[in-house]
């Protein structure tokens, strides 16, 4: 592939790092780049205790006349730069739990691909929870003058901490949350969010079909189904009805995120905005709230973890960056059920503020569930 192709693919993908104003047809040539970053410079890995390994290797767009070698190295200086580009804020894993094998690849006489080095990650052991965590490997020298494509010079590497936790079923089950003390504010907010991550084993089959999920009937619930809208589509009931027009299946975890931060509210599935609208309201949080429970019942048949509420609109990073846990002392956090204590019928809050929630009867607790 010649080097043209490369440089249309760079305006394509990277408007926030690079301003292409018009295609560059002035040099015909190949080059070098770090194998995949032709079409995406970001990948992904994921780590658990045990810890996790990429591989990494470097192509050239032609067949080579003569060896090459290519130098590659960690470059965390580029987690800025590409922070900057994006909104983004990454960071690289703690000192000593990340490392290339290798300090160089080679592309043999009359090859196009090089040998490959691995990028390593040793545990996921002082990962914490919330943080977002990237690793750059980039192309620093090479032999015989070759050109690097500058767009793909270098991998973005992203760290997923894999947990495993057990998480609450709510099966014929609901839990009620305590905000009768620490609620200063919390009968009259005007920003606010919800977290929670669910798996729906079944929707309701029966009128008026409304699967509950959390918060205050007829004030700020998220719930699936009603009478007006399919069994499986999301809902933000309440005063202006919020729905997510695309269907959620049965047995598949998603992340759920619901924000208002004063004008507009937005409901956000695994991390991409399902559904929004422009409204003013106030919240009362601190009468009725339920995990799982709505009007007298329309309990939710499925499981549940890392509930949360928010005195503030998260952003789509923020909410991206904490699916699997965040850090319990967060600014703005209200409540924070992680639902994962695996014995008893009371799940605590970790934010400090003691709003736990109590099970309506026995919890059956669902182990060795995974989240990265």
């Amino acid at each position: 592939m010649k080097i043209l192709l490369f440089f249309f693919s760079a305006c394509l993908f990277l408007p926030g790092l690079f301003s292409c104003h018009k295609a560059v047809y002035s040099e015909y040539s190949d080059a070098l780049y770090i194998t995949g970053t032709e079409t995406n410079r970001v990948t992904s890995l994921s780590v658990d205790t045990s810890g996790s390994s990429t591989a990494i290797s470097v192509t050239f767009s032609g067949l080579t006349s003569s060896e090459i070698t290519v130098q590659l190295k960690i470059d965390t200086s580029q987690i800025a730069v590409y922070n900057l580009a994006n909104g983004k804020n990454y960071v690289a894993p703690p000192a000593g739990t990340y490392n290339l094998s290798g300090d160089g690849v080679t592309i043999p006489s009359g090859k196009n691909i090089s040998n490959a080095i691995d990028l390593t990650i040793s545990t996921s052991k002082g990962l914490k929870d919330g943080v977002a965590y990237m690793v750059p490997v980039t192309i620093i020298s090479v032999t015989g003058g070759m050109r690097v494509l500058e767009s793909s010079r270098t991998v973005y590497v992203m760290i997923n901490k894999v947990i495993r936790s057990t998480v609450a079923s709510l099966t014929g089950n609901y839990f009620t949350c305590d905000f009768s003390k620490n609620n200063t504010g919390l009968d009259a907010m005007t920003t606010l969010s919800y977290e929670a991550r669910v798996l729906v084993n079944s929707f309701q089959s029966g009128s008026p079909f409304i699967s509950s999920l959390m918060g205050v009937e007829e004030m700020f619930l998220l719930r699936f189904g009603d009478v007006t809208i399919s069994k499986d589509q999301l809902q933000q009931a309440g005063v202006k009805a919020l729905t997510v027009a695309a269907p959620f299946a049965t047995g598949t975890w998603y992340h759920i995120a619901l924000t208002y931060d004063g004008s507009t509210e937005k409901i956000y599935v695994n991390g991409v905005v399902g559904a929004s609208m422009s409204v003013t309201r106030t919240v009362n949080i601190t009468n009725g709230f339920h995990i799982g429970y709505s009007a007298g019942g329309r309990l939710l048949d499925g499981l549940v973890s890392e509930c949360r509420v928010w005195s503030k609109a998260l952003s789509q990073t923020e909410i991206i960056d904490g699916m699997c846990g965040v850090d319990p002392a967060s600014f703005g956090l209200v409540a924070y059920w992680k639902l994962n204590e695996g014995t008893g019928n009371t799940s605590y809050d970790l934010s400090g503020n003691h709003h736990d929630a109590v099970a309506a009867g026995a919890v059956t607790w669902v182990p060795n569930v995974r989240c990265n």
